[in-house]
């Protein structure tokens, strides 16, 4: 059974440091988990971040690896996305080693497409997660040896940190809103870290993802959402940057 597979990997790693992950996939040991602390952390956030964003039943998950990233082990990679596509939603423990089985056992697909070509990205992790209302795509990639960052939402291209709290709604791109919404985040005390807009046409469709200081409360938010520009709200909520889950030792 699904329980007792996952079981026995659990152990396995835990008494010989050892990571499986179903019949035919390599294992991979501790040193090479290390190797990819940052491809792992990438993925997990990507993970927590459609879990938080998304509305549905989620019935499948396509990971696309584009440069340097897809020479990596990315059955590991995709487990860490596993975990924290799950990690939210499950009352046990979610963890690299049994997310893959939790997840087919809850009727996920997850499917792999790599491609070691670059494109605007040296490496890119893209994911489109498919639910029984929409598709929504989110992707990162790494800055230098330690930053990770957003760099796309929907058909939208932007750059966000990939930490704390983040507002992300989305709008028609129209002068004053992010005056409107500045000036309700100050009267309830809530500090803008960043602030970043991805948009296509001027005027048009756009998204925006602003990082916070704090949560901001639900009065703020309602107000927030008063605006008739504003489509969709979001507040997603990650680990602190640099903050590695649990079970990666």
């Amino acid at each position: 059974s699904v329980a007792k597979e996952a079981a026995q990997l659990i152990i396995d790693y835990l008494i010989r440091g050892v990571i499986g992950f179903a019949v035919n996939m390599a294992a991979v040991d501790k040193a090479e988990l290390a190797e990819l602390r940052l491809y792992v952390d990438l993925a997990r956030r990507l993970g927590l971040l459609h879990a938080q964003m998304s509305q549905g039943a989620i019935q499948k998950a396509v990971l696309h690896y584009r440069g340097e990233v897809a020479r990596r082990s990315t059955k590991l990679i995709t487990a860490a996305f596993a975990a924290g596509l799950l990690e939210t939603h499950l009352d046990q423990h979610v963890n690299i080693v049994n997310a893959p089985l939790l997840a087919a056992e809850r009727g996920i697909e997850i499917v792999e497409q790599t491609s070691t070509q670059q494109g605007d990205f040296s490496t890119l992790l893209r994911v489109d997660l498919i639910t029984d209302k929409k598709t929504y795509t989110a992707a990162g990639t790494l800055f230098g040896n330690q930053f990770l960052r957003l760099v796309q939402l929907g058909p939208h291209h932007l750059e966000a940190f990939l930490d704390g709290v983040m507002l992300l709604f989305t709008h028609r791109d129209v002068p004053g809103l992010i005056g409107f919404i500045g000036t309700i985040f100050g009267k309830h005390q809530v500090n803008i870290a960043q602030m970043t807009v991805g948009r296509q046409q001027p005027g048009g469709e756009a998204i925006a993802v602003l990082n916070l200081d704090s949560l901001p409360p639900e009065e703020a938010l309602r107000e927030v959402r008063s605006h008739p520009q504003i489509s969709s709200l979001s507040v997603v909520k990650l680990p602190p940057a640099g903050q590695m889950p649990p079970w990666f030792g």
